[in-house]
């Protein structure tokens, strides 16, 4: 049996939780994980970035040093990448006794469609699960991420989740991705399972001017759901009734193609 599946062997109350984000250390949404991940277990560690990294997705540090400052007995920022918070976890912090489960979040904003590629919630999740640890995205939709201050739909709902999710086994190099709708607990129906949905995306670049009157530049995404199914992620957490839970791969193979390019390369280039 693969090395992911052998926390299934233990109780909640037995696992070592590992927390991150892309949010940065100090975020709300990290305090809510932590918080939510106390009531699990007494094992839990923090390892998350002393800066915010959202949009760095897989991305690791190797062409520079990286500086971790231990904050508490089990709470550590670091000078990198959410992947990079991963790596030195499994690494050095926790080396002796690594995690069963790695949490990453509760991101401020859904993560979902096409900005799965690009989150750092999400790379970390990939992170852990190319190294063979189980691990869970938590995101929260919201209309305005800066007032995000409290996550009720995650402290009721996501402890139950983790359960159910821990109780089965999962294949190497998947990791699970759950998003929150923007809704009150009583609005809530249930869970569903979504698929990676589909978004028409436009890049929108912004200059500005400094008081030296030096350009400089905004990088804003504008977005549209176009997903032809009501299974999607985005169309779920648009019906505000469900928590939309995804299982993502962390390999990209895209072997649709594979016989179109065995036909392309047959002959020398």
């Amino acid at each position: 049996m693969a090395a992911i599946n052998k926390s299934l062997n233990k109780s909640l109350s037995e696992l070592r939780i590992l927390i991150t984000n892309d949010d940065c250390i100090n975020s709300n949404g990290i305090k809510a994980l932590e918080r939510i991940a106390n009531s699990i277990t007494p094992d839990v560690w923090v390892v998350a970035p002393e800066e915010v990294h959202s949009g760095k997705g897989f991305s690791v540090t190797f062409d520079s040093i990286l500086r971790v400052h231990q904050l508490s007995p089990r709470k550590f920022s670091v000078s990198g990448t959410p992947a990079d918070c991963v790596f030195m976890s499994l690494g050095e912090i926790l080396k002796d006794k690594k995690p069963d489960l790695v949490l990453s979040g509760i991101n401020h904003g859904a993560n979902i469609g096409d900005f799965i590629g690009i989150s750092g919630t999400i790379g970390a999740v990939f992170a852990a699960a190319q190294q063979g640890v189980r691990a869970i995205a938590v995101s929260q939709d919201c209309k305005k991420e800066s007032e995000l201050t409290k996550f009720p739909l995650a402290d009721h709902f996501l402890p139950k989740i983790i359960k159910k999710l821990m109780s089965f086994e999962w294949p190497d190099n998947v990791c699970m991705n759950v998003n929150f709708p923007d809704a009150q607990i009583g609005d809530i129906s249930g869970v569903k399972v979504a698929t990676q949905g589909d978004l028409d995306i436009t890049w929108n670049v912004h200059k500005r001017a400094d008081p030296v009157d030096e350009p400089y530049y905004w990088l804003h995404a504008t977005f549209k759901n176009v997903s032809k199914t009501d299974k999607a992620d985005m169309s779920i957490l648009e019906n505000k009734k469900y928590i939309a839970v995804s299982a993502l791969q962390c390999r990209h193979d895209f072997l649709e193609c594979s016989d179109k390019l065995e036909e392309l390369f047959a002959s020398n280039v």
